[in-house]
């Protein structure tokens, strides 16, 4: 027999059970939309990540207290706190940072005019800016004098902005905090991190020494340390340096952490990576039992088809043609199912947005899933199709 023979032989075979055909392809299509599914929430989930760090850089270099050290009866007044004058030490200790600023975070209200917001005040010494890659949509940073004499000079996030001034201007007005004025010199770039500690978006930035002056910064408030290292390579090196140096500065230097963002990085993105792998492992699953239907299915049609088998051989078909022949069934089973799978899984990632659910499609999705529904089908199908090429043509012509 040539390839055209069997070709025409499955063609008639396939028409003549459509019905059987699609019930046998229920399993593998299924599984088809899943993978492509699943791919697609598991590239969302990893793409989710890589945006919400997207700001963070991995040089970045974070020293907060350990809380899981200190118990539920500390007394906070009573830890040694971070000064400006610890971080003016680590830079001078250090030999692989670019810089380091010290913030400190309470929430006050702030008043404009008839608004009034209950909102995140972060007071921070010289270089918060540049080492959290924060820019400016309007007006100036800071000034050196501003950091030394305390100056009332705050700078905004774009939501603060847009909540109390509504898209008109906002630099050089005045908002109140508590009992105090501070002039707006400056509105941050929407930046939509909230990783770093606080969102920088609804956020007042104020220098730290007017946090003092103004006692937003007292003696239970715990600041935190951020800096930036010269060469990511030297991330390690970098950490062992400020515990160094705070060990030396403070009694009780063990209660604070060091940690970076590249740890942060890697946590988050290993834990998408995680579920996507477990995901397909779900997915794979759903094929190998479609898979199982069609072993069963096609067993079936061997049996049925058994006196069909002993004519062709005694018309002289080989036992490499009938292999071919139940082969090439199941091959046009998976490439139907993976057809069918891909187009309907496109169907169902366009509802996935009326859900909560981050998905990313993908061509390569949709190919692995296309892949996995042909070599399942054909895999599956090989040991019906082998015993079929090795029925003997009497045994199989005296079949009822």
């Amino acid at each position: 027999m040539n390839i055209k023979e069997i070709f025409h032989i499955v063609y008639i075979n396939m028409i003549e059970n459509k019905f059987r055909l699609l019930l046998t392809s229920l399993g593998i299509i299924v599984g088809t939309i899943t993978i492509v599914l699943v791919i697609a929430i598991g590239n969302g989930a990893e793409k989710e990540a890589a945006e919400q760090f997207s700001d963070l850089s991995a040089d970045t270099i974070y020293i907060n207290l350990d809380y899981s050290v200190l118990g539920t009866t500390m007394d906070f007044a009573k830890i040694e706190k971070m000064t400006p004058d610890n971080i003016k030490s680590i830079m001078e200790e250090s030999t692989t940072l670019s810089g380091m600023y010290l913030r400190a975070n309470t929430s006050q209200n702030v008043i404009y005019k008839s608004v009034k917001e209950y909102s995140s005040l972060i007071g921070v010494t010289e270089g918060y800016a540049e080492i959290s890659s924060l820019t400016f949509d309007e007006g100036t940073d800071f000034g050196e004098y501003d950091y030394i004499d305390g100056e009332r000079v705050i700078v905004i996030g774009s939501k603060i902005k847009d909540q109390f001034f509504a898209g008109g201007d906002a630099i050089g007005k005045y908002l109140k905090i508590e009992d105090n004025r501070y002039k707006i010199i400056g509105v941050l770039t929407r930046s939509e991190d909230g990783l770093q500690g606080a969102s920088p978006d609804e956020s007042i930035y104020l220098p730290y020494q007017t946090a003092i002056n103004d006692e937003y910064v007292d003696e239970y408030t715990i600041p935190q340390a951020v800096g930036k290292v010269h060469n990511i390579d030297k991330i390690q090196l970098s950490m062992q340096e400020i515990k160094s140096t705070l060990s030396y500065y403070l009694d009780n230097a063990t209660i604070y952490t060091i940690d970076d963002s590249g740890s942060r990085i890697k946590a988050a993105t290993a834990s998408a990576t995680t579920m996507k792998t477990l995901l397909i492992s779900v997915a794979v699953i759903v094929f190998i039992v479609g898979g199982i239907g069609i072993m069963n299915v096609l067993f079936v049609t061997v049996k049925e088809r058994t006196k069909e088998i002993g004519i062709l051989k005694a018309l002289g078909a080989k036992e490499k043609d009938i292999l071919l022949q139940f082969l090439l069934e199941s091959f046009c089973i998976g490439t139907f199912s993976g057809v069918v799978g891909v187009i309907l899984s496109m169907v169902s990632i366009k509802l996935m947005v009326y859900t909560s659910i981050p998905v990313y499609e993908s061509i390569t999705g949709k190919l692995i899933a296309f892949s996995f529904a042909v070599l399942t089908s054909t895999a599956f199908g090989f040991y019906p199709a082998y015993k079929a090429s090795k029925l003997m043509p009497i045994k199989a012509l005296s079949e009822e």
